[in-house]
């Protein structure tokens, strides 16, 4: 085996086992980074909430709950935002509302609005029951193209009965991303933004 075939043998032998560390970087717990680091911002009947990584920022969660959009207060617009930089990419996310911890079993009805999407992924819209109460469940396990921009959802929310006192609603956002300048590392993210309001 003369030189040049070895040098052209170690330079595929360095390509190999760099792919390799990719790949196994991208499917282990080396590669998933949980967001911890986090501020938030309040305002009246919504919250903003950012999750940064070594100095970055890697997503913002919004919730805004507005009671008194309809003229007899029985429907109260619900809408989430999942903000994020253009060199990262939402690819799983979860979304789950809890009605109020004040509330009787069933709070009430939650709808969601179809989004605006071509192509559109697939998600699951469902009621759960957890601890007695029943929490809705908006699911997609592949956002495909939609991930890689600003993603909105709104809701509807048809409370059965009505309030005197104010009502935290809690939304549990969960979120993996990928695709920033670590290009083999995962984001997770799992938060529970709570919302207070009046209606």
């Amino acid at each position: 085996m003369d030189d040049k075939t070895k040098q052209i043998l170690g330079v595929l032998f360095i390509c190999a086992a760099f792919i390799l560390f990719i790949a196994f970087a991208a499917t282990t717990g080396l590669s998933r980074t949980t967001l911890n680091d986090s501020w938030e911002e309040t305002q009246d009947n919504e919250k903003h909430v950012t999750f940064s990584h070594k100095g970055e920022d890697i997503v913002t969660l919004s919730v805004r709950a507005t009671p008194g959009a309809y003229s007899d207060n029985s429907t109260i617009p619900l809408m989430v935002v999942v903000t994020h930089p253009k060199n990262t990419k939402i690819d799983r996310l979860k979304i789950s509302i809890h009605p109020p911890q004040t509330s009787a079993f069933s709070y009430g009805d939650i709808y969601l609005k179809t989004p605006e999407w071509n192509p559109y992924p697939m998600i699951s819209f469902h009621t759960n029951t957890e601890s007695g109460k029943s929490v809705s469940v908006l699911d997609i396990p592949d956002m495909g193209v939609q991930g890689k921009g600003t993603v909105r959802f709104d809701f509807l929310m048809h409370p059965f009965r009505e309030a005197e006192n104010p009502e935290t609603l809690i939304v549990y956002i969960s979120a993996e991303l990928s695709g920033s300048r670590e290009f083999w590392n995962t984001y997770v993210v799992n938060y529970p933004v709570g919302v207070e309001f009046i209606r």
